[in-house]
């Protein structure tokens, strides 16, 4: 019995446009969050806020252990938690983002790191195959608004500053890939969290609030650092900018390391190299360039656009600025909200049906 309560959780976890392919990694991972109770309640969530009440009700459990479970699990940051107008909701965490991330953002016992870790980096190369199947996809690269905001005919939501200053809150939380990876150096405070996951994250102890002025001053950092920056790939609001290194980051490593499909977008635009100003100094091609899509010929530097992603890091580390970014033809224009990025992914994975289930009432 308690093996096919988790086999539900997964497949409900699998509706999610992100997936939750089978594998064992991923029950034992379940059966570590959620003891038999919790994943008996957690199969009456929706992936959008469902009040106590209604949990149980789909459950088929009273109104009192519904609850206990829900804040349990709600304290773990595996199932997601909101107030609207003094009532408490709950719904279903995806996978990524989600399940994965937000528990490394807390920190966790050495006992559950040693357990959970060496399952996730057996599992996440399986979850990336879930991403394949859709043209839309999750994230899109954007480079830091200094070098674009300039550009004729650059669209609000490819600067990320203006879109950051449209969000009601903002804050900062532990990279859970660097976290668990452990293959560099770089910032390990570098997930940046948006409107009312920042909130419910930052009152549940796994982030911090920034002002809005610190968090455009930490992606400036975090450029210098050679971070690529990634975002939902919708055009209305930000729900996270993940500020990436090539070695730990597991939407990066999905496509340039597991060999998937693209799950990212470029950015919209493409390097180019004004051959005149560069000295063939290497610091693109060998230090910045995350995709390996500029090498050195005869002392210039030579982008190959077909690799390129848009990230600019190749721009902002060059000491000779030889180096700028131009629109790139063939960009294709993100969905306006998440919503609709959700239904296209489903609609093109032919699991649309299956989602909408899960988020109606009953």
């Amino acid at each position: 019995m308690s093996e096919d309560v988790y086999e539900q959780l997964r497949e409900l976890l699998d509706r999610h446009p992100t997936g939750c392919p089978p594998a064992p990694e991923i029950t034992e991972i379940l059966k570590t969050f959620f003891s038999e109770d919790e994943a008996r309640v957690a199969l009456g969530l929706g992936f959008r806020p469902f009040s106590v009440e209604d949990v149980a009700r789909r459950a088929g459990v009273d109104e009192e252990t519904a609850a206990r479970c829900l804040e349990s699990l709600a304290d773990k940051a595996v199932v997601y938690e909101r107030e609207k107008e003094g009532s408490l909701g709950y719904a279903l965490l995806p996978v990524m983002p989600g399940i994965f991330e937000f528990p490394y953002m807390k920190g966790m016992s050495g006992e559950m790191r040693e357990k959970l870790t060496p399952l996730w980096k057996s599992y996440l190369p399986v979850l990336g195959k879930g991403f394949r199947g859709s043209e839309t996809t999750f994230s899109r690269i954007i480079p830091i608004q200094e070098e674009v905001e300039s550009k004729p005919g650059v669209l609000p939501y490819q600067k990320v500053y203006e879109m950051i200053d449209r969000a009601a809150v903002v804050g900062i939380a532990t990279c859970a890939c660097r976290d668990m990876e452990g293959k560099c150096d770089a910032p390990r405070e570098a997930c940046m969290l948006f409107d009312e996951t920042c909130t419910y994250l930052v009152e549940r102890g796994f982030g911090r609030y920034l002002s809005k002025d610190e968090m455009k001053e930490k992606l400036r950092e975090f450029d210098e650092a050679g971070l690529v920056h990634q975002i939902n790939n919708v055009q209305e609001r930000l729900t996270f900018v993940c500020n990436c290194c090539t070695c730990c980051c597991g939407l990066l490593r999905m496509s340039l390391e597991w060999g998937n499909a693209p799950v990212f977008s470029n950015s919209g635009f493409t390097a180019a190299v004004d051959a005149e100003m560069c000295t063939g100094c290497g610091i693109c091609a060998e230090e910045r360039c995350p995709v390996q899509a500029i090498e050195v010929v005869g002392e210039v530097a030579v982008v190959r656009g077909e690799r390129c992603i848009g990230c600019g890091l190749c721009v902002t580390g060059c000491p000779e600025e030889a180096l700028r970014l131009e629109k790139a033809d063939g960009f294709v224009e993100p969905p306006h909200t998440t919503a609709e990025m959700g239904m296209n992914i489903l609609q093109e994975k032919g699991k649309l049906e299956a989602f909408l289930e899960v988020i109606k009432p009953q």
